[in-house]
């Protein structure tokens, strides 16, 4: 298939998720995306976990489409299921799930898909405290030549490592690695991706950087941000991720 066959074929399936809205239900912004999902955590906190959207009805409502108001790329760990910590149901949320949250090539692809045809407003890059990929990438300093057996873990451990030197040396080290693994991934998108840098600058899409604290179930959210450039990254004005 060619690249103008494979667009075209993306093209097509956007249009018809685009017009498959349910009865009454229109797109969300990029900040009552966010809302939701600040809501959506909070009744995740205080055990009112919301099925209604998780059930045959709403299974079949979506089989024929999807129109998620939010793209969350986050750890794969099995402690952090983004529909569970956001209280949120089927085709609510396009999840894309790496060790460490690492934006490589598979998961760039995905998120443009997500923000260029399903036009999703809203990504929020989380990490996770105790993140098993940041505390591998702080133990285990770059091989001088990576053994053939783990040269895949390497790849994800070699995109956390430049993070390391910019956390903050105060407080618990493990977790200050964790935001300024966050903030890096932002950063790695921004420079990675320019399908989604243009989409930002263009204000159609915000990204939101977060943590999610395994003990409590709180999710901490920094603050919004755009991307003005492949290497520029700004933090919008008037907006506030807490």
């Amino acid at each position: 298939m060619t690249r103008r066959m494979m667009w075209a074929c993306w093209v097509c399936l956007a249009a018809i998720s685009a017009n498959g809205l349910a009865a009454g239900e229109q797109r969300s912004t990029a900040e009552q995306g966010l809302e939701r999902l600040r809501r959506g955590n909070v009744a995740y906190r205080a055990g009112k976990i919301d099925l209604s959207r998780s059930g045959g009805a709403r299974r079949a409502e979506v089989a024929g489409n999807q129109h998620p108001f939010a793209t969350v790329l986050t750890c794969s760990d099995s402690r952090v299921p983004p529909e569970l910590i956001f209280n949120q149901g089927l085709g609510d949320l396009f999840v894309v799930r790496t060790a460490g949250a690492v934006p490589d090539q598979a998961v760039l692809g995905s998120m443009e898909y997500a923000a260029e045809h399903l036009q999703v407003p809203l990504v929020v890059v989380m990490g996770h405290t105790s993140c098993g990929a940041v505390k591998a990438a702080m133990e285990t300093p770059a091989p001088a030549k990576p053994d053939p057996a783990g040269i895949n873990l390497e790849r994800i451990l070699s995109a956390i490592r430049p993070s390391l030197e910019h956390a903050a040396r105060t407080g618990d080290l493990w977790t200050s690695a964790v935001y300024a693994s966050v903030h890096q991934n932002l950063d790695d998108i921004a420079r990675c991706s320019p399908v989604l840098t243009e989409l930002s600058e263009s204000g159609k899409v915000i990204f939101v950087g977060a943590v999610y604290e395994l003990e409590s179930g709180k999710v901490d959210f920094l603050e919004p941000v755009a991307f003005r450039s492949r290497h520029n990254r700004v933090v919008l004005p008037g907006a506030s991720g807490r």
